[in-house]
């Protein structure tokens, strides 16, 4: 089923989703410094800007990724050109205390990332599909951030590429009706 817009909405927006059909084709440091730049721009709780981007765009830094990925995503991801792990720290610079939102405003950098991206003609697709503990251990990552995802990015490959597990889901998801997700208070005030 096609996906159906009821409002104008941003083309990248409209445009984006989750491929898993990498091409290994390099992305260009000028494209991919653009999009960590445009994921730097994301709003956060008291501009604390908790994300961190660990990337890896080199053949020994993706075998050590592909190392971390679960079997499954591996046997897809192991074509894209840039694999990004995402932590976030958890603790406010300011004060030492708990940062409740890094995890909220990790996803919103996430999710400029993913756009621009988009905009200069690369596919994203994030994953929590990965080993967590061996991340840690593996790249010395301190307690102090939390693991939080991987992200595939790269240019389109080609879907007949996929294994057939793949290939029937190579296709933009649809979304559930918008009043499913976006509620009126007054919904939650009736008694």
């Amino acid at each position: 089923m096609k996906r159906q817009f009821k409002y104008n909405i941003m083309q990248e927006i409209k445009d984006r989703w989750s491929p898993r059909a990498f091409s290994p084709e390099k992305i260009p440091e000028e494209d991919l410094q653009a999009i960590m730049e445009a994921a730097s721009y994301a709003p956060s709780c008291f501009n604390e800007q908790p994300w961190r981007f660990l990337l890896a765009s080199e053949d020994k830094e993706l075998e050590i990724m592909h190392s971390l990925l679960t079997e499954k995503n591996y046997r897809w991801a192991k074509n894209a050109p840039v694999l990004i792990l995402v932590i976030a720290h958890r603790y406010f610079a300011y004060n030492n205390k708990e940062n409740r939102w890094h995890q909220f405003d990790s996803g919103t950098a996430w999710g400029y990332l993913s756009l621009e991206a988009q905009k200069r003609g690369f596919i994203t697709h994030g994953m929590g599909g990965f080993r967590r503990k061996k991340t840690r251990e593996t790249l010395n990552i301190s307690e102090d951030y939390e693991i939080i995802a991987v992200i595939a990015v790269g240019k389109m490959g080609n879907k007949e590429d996929l294994e057939d597990e793949f290939k029937k889901e190579e296709s933009p998801n649809t979304r559930r009706p918008l009043e499913d997700s976006a509620w009126k208070l007054e919904h939650f005030l009736e008694k």
